[in-house]
């Protein structure tokens, strides 16, 4: 299977996290044939339709400048939520990917008080994945400019086809490394759970390269699998929605990419399984 990403969606803010989406699009582009679609939503905040529609143009227009090789089109959609505008547009132009950018941009301990405006903090990965079936790629500004060389895995208790077609293409795509993570709940007997080992067969069918691999027990799936992703400087994440990219805190619960530092080179994927 090859994956194309010819027809991209990023939610833009006017933040440092749009240029950051923006440049990352650019990186991905699979040819000169690539649409990329900017969307601002606007809520209560102080822009109206005619500003907000001048700034998104001026924004497309710099983007076009920047990166001739894509062809911009711009959205301005009005709605009380940000999550629901994006998952609305998706449907209606089915993209291969959304990219998130993601900016820490003020200390942890005030991330409790709500912000007017619309930002990339109202955009849950997890949800907007499962929603629109989209692949959804989160980035913080360390992976702006980052090669990815290691993707990592997490495997659990069922095969991950499109986990690994994605990561049979990036890694052609990259030149890159995977990493296959097994998370049990209880510990591993003598040898690897049946999924697990159907799984790195496919790999080493496909990329014919050798598939580094792990594993780790315990419930939370997301912390694990980013411990391991740390301490093999990996640059690529590949989750299922909710079961591996939801953690949890003391607010509730929150995505995986939020316990990564700005300066990180992580980027997370979000992939609802095939059904």
């Amino acid at each position: 299977m090859t994956i194309a990403f010819d027809n991209m969606l990023i939610p833009v803010d006017f933040s440092h996290n749009t240029g950051l989406a923006i440049n990352k699009a650019a990186g991905l582009a699979g040819s000169d044939r690539t649409v990329l679609h900017l969307l601002h939503v606007i809520g209560r905040g102080p822009l109206n339709l005619l500003v907000a529609k001048n700034q998104l143009d001026r924004l497309g227009q710099q983007t076009r400048e920047a990166y001739p090789h894509l062809t911009i089109k711009t959205h301005v959609l009005r709605g009380r939520s940000v999550q629901q505008m994006i998952i609305e547009l998706a449907k209606m132009i089915r993209p291969d990917l959304i990219i998130i950018g993601k900016h820490n941009d003020r200390p942890k301990w005030t991330r409790i008080v709500p912000r007017l405006g619309i930002s990339s903090r109202h955009i849950g990965p997890g949800v907007l994945a499962q929603k629109t079936n989209c692949p959804i790629l989160t980035v913080k500004p360390g992976a702006e400019d980052a090669r990815v060389r290691i993707i990592v895995i997490p495997i659990r208790d069922f095969l991950p086809e499109r986990k690994l077609e994605w990561a049979i293409m990036l890694a052609r795509k990259f030149r890159a490394k995977v990493h296959l993570l097994a998370i049990q709940q209880e510990e591993l007997g003598a040898g690897m759970p049946q999924v697990f080992l159907t799984a790195y067969h496919r790999l080493r069918e496909n990329l014919h390269i050798p598939i580094d691999f792990s594993t780790s027990t315990g419930p939370d799936t997301a912390r694990a699998t980013l411990n391991y992703a740390e301490m093999v400087m990996a640059d690529m994440i590949l989750v299922n929605p909710a079961a591996e990219s939801r953690i949890r805190n003391f607010l509730g619960s929150g995505h995986l990419s939020d316990l990564l530092d700005s300066k990180s080179r992580i980027q997370v994927l979000d992939l609802e399984p095939y059904s």
